[in-house]
Parts: structure tokens; C-alpha cells; sequence
């Protein structure tokens, strides 16, 4: 191994470091989001509760049929009410799309483009260098493909890309709140409704009832 990394050029090592930490931020990043949806989770449980609670307490719903009904209809009033404004938002995305579209004739148009599009607005890396066939990169290097910069003609893409981000996070949020509250629904309505015999002795109930009948 050490002599792999010996025969490597500073270009191969460059390319491999630049992986790693690619592959680092993306372990990061995926653990993060997941981080924040169980945050979200837990948190929706406790919404659920909120939603269901009066009805259960006072004794207005009696059965699990009654109270998955109850449940799923203030759980999805609730979903609409947190996700009608990020569709608005990705529906007024598109809209500006076709309108740049329509405007241009240019139907194939990519508004995350680095030439015209939302990708102007970020540093973008491409590898540049000379290549060996069947062995490693020789002499490579990474260089900077696109440095921040606008453009006039890239107006669709700094509105689209914005809003569809914004949005689809806003909405993927109300989503994954939607799931985790219709779980715990479906585990409430079992935890308080369904009858069980876990725990339950026979013997020990009639010893009981002999004891307090003496």
C-alpha cells in the first residue's frame, strides 16, 4: 500500500483526497437529514396527541374505528394547511419556467445550468489533465469550472431555482410530518383500543377478589 501511494502523481492524489471528501460530506449530510427527520418524527408524535387528545379524554370517540376516522381526518386538515403555501411556491416555479420557455422557444432549457441557468451562482470543479489508458490518472488535476458570475439571460434559473428548492424542502418536511403522525395514529389507536391479555393471570385476579371479599 505505502508503494501505491509512493508511484501516485500529485494529480492522482489530489482526485482521491477530493473523493474522500466528497464521500465525508455525504456521509455527513445523509446523517444529518436523518438526524432531523427523527427529530421531526418525535415531535409530530406529540402533534398527533394534540390533535386527538379532547375527543379521547371526554370520551366523545369510544372506538378505534371512530378514532382512526377522527385521526386521519385532522391529520390530513393539517398536512394541507402546512403544505399548500411550498406548493404554491414550486407551482409558481414552474409557471416561470414555461414562461421562459414560451418567451425563448427553448424547451430543452436547464435552469440549473452553470452557463445560463441557477448554476452561474456556484463554483463548479472539473478534472483536467492527461490520461494513461489502464492505469491511473497521470498528471491530473482538478480546476475550476465555473466561478460565480451572472448572467441576464439566467433570470428563469435564479428565480426557479430557488423557489423549487424552497419549496420542495418546505413540502418534503410537511410530508415526512404527515407519515409520522399517521404512524402514531395507527400505534395510539392500537395502544388504546385493542384489548390484551398481556400480563394477565388468572389465578392472581380470583386471589385478589378472594382477598377483598374478606
Amino acid at each position: 500500500m505505502p508503494n501505491i501511494l509512493l508511484s501516485l502523481s500529485d494529480g492522482d492524489k489530489r482526485i482521491i483526497f477530493s473523493l474522500l471528501l466528497i464521500l465525508i460530506i455525504a456521509i455527513v449530510l445523509i446523517g444529518l437529514l436523518g438526524y432531523i427527520l427523527y427529530r421531526i418524527m418525535k415531535f409530530q408524535a406529540k402533534k398527533m396527541d394534540g390533535l386527538v387528545h379532547d375527543v379521547v379524554v371526554t370520551k366523545v370517540i369510544t372506538d378505534k374505528k371512530q378514532f382512526l376516522k377522527y385521526g386521519r381526518y385532522k391529520n390530513w386538515a393539517l398536512f394541507f394547511k402546512q403544505a399548500y403555501i411550498p406548493l404554491l411556491i414550486i407551482i409558481f416555479a414552474f409557471i416561470i419556467l414555461i414562461i421562459h420557455n414560451s418567451i425563448t422557444g427553448n424547451w430543452a432549457y436547464n435552469p440549473f445550468s452553470t452557463d445560463d441557468g441557477f448554476g452561474t451562482l456556484f463554483f463548479t470543479w472539473k478534472v483536467s489533465g492527461k490520461y494513461t489508458d489502464g492505469q491511473l490518472i497521470k498528471f491530473a488535476r482538478l480546476v475550476v469550472d465555473n466561478k460565480p458570475h451572472l448572467v441576464a439571460k439566467a433570470w428563469a434559473g435564479y428565480i426557479f431555482g430557488p423557489a423549487i428548492l424552497v419549496g420542495g424542502v418546505w413540502y418534503y418536511f410537511a410530508a415526512s410530518s404527515l407519515l409520522a403522525r399517521t404512524i402514531f395514529l395507527y400505534k395510539r389507536g392500537k395502544d388504546i383500543f385493542e384489548k390484551s391479555l398481556d400480563g394477565y393471570t388468572q389465578s392472581e385476579t380470583l386471589q385478589n377478589q378472594s382477598n377483598n371479599q374478606q
